[in-house]
C-alpha cells in the first residue's frame, strides 16, 4: 500500500449533529482546481443517483482555512489546532445538522484525488452520503508543493 492510499484511508470522518478565478453560486468565487474538485465529486454522486452537492459560500471557507492549515504545518489531520470539522464550519457561521469531512495529501490532481477516495470505504461513504446537500473544498500547498486537499459536506 502507497503512503498516499495509506494517509487517504486514514482521513475520512462524518459528524451528526442536532489557477484561476471562476464564478460559480452568484458571489461564490472558485479556483479552477475548486471547480474540478466539486464536478468530480458530482459526477460520482450522479452514478450513484444521489443529488448533486451545491458548493456553499461557508463550508469553502471552512475547506480553505482548513487546508491552508495543514499545508503551513505540514500535517494532515481532521482535528487541528483542537479543532474538528464541526468545530471549523460552526466558527465559520455554518449551522449544521450533519457534517462530514475528506481529507488527503499530495494528489496530483482533482482526478486523481477523487479515485483515491472512492477506493476507501469511509471516504466513499462521505461522498455518496444522501444527507449532505451542500460541498466547500480547497487545496492549499506546502512549502515544498505537495497539495493538501480538503472537501467539506453538510447539510443545514
Amino acid at each position: 500500500m502507497s503512503r498516499l492510499t495509506a494517509l487517504l484511508l486514514a482521513s475520512a470522518t462524518a459528524h451528526m449533529i442536532g489557477a484561476g478565478e471562476k464564478k460559480d453560486d452568484g458571489a461564490l468565487k472558485l479556483t479552477a482546481e475548486e471547480s474540478a474538485l466539486v464536478e468530480k465529486t458530482n459526477a460520482e454522486r450522479h452514478k450513484a443517483d444521489r443529488s448533486p452537492l451545491k458548493p456553499n459560500a461557508k463550508l469553502m471557507n471552512a475547506a480553505r482555512k482548513h487546508a491552508a492549515d495543514m499545508a503551513a504545518q505540514d500535517k494532515l489531520e481532521h482535528v487541528l489546532d483542537e479543532k474538528n470539522p464541526t468545530d471549523r464550519v460552526e466558527a465559520a457561521g455554518y449551522k449544521p445538522q450533519f457534517v462530514g469531512e475528506n481529507i488527503a495529501w499530495n494528489a496530483n490532481d482533482a482526478n486523481g484525488v477523487v479515485a483515491k477516495w472512492m477506493d476507501s470505504p469511509t471516504h466513499r461513504d462521505n461522498i455518496l452520503r444522501a444527507e449532505y446537500t451542500e460541498i466547500g473544498v480547497a487545496v492549499a500547498k506546502n512549502k515544498r508543493g505537495e497539495p493538501y486537499w480538503v472537501q467539506v459536506f453538510g447539510k443545514p
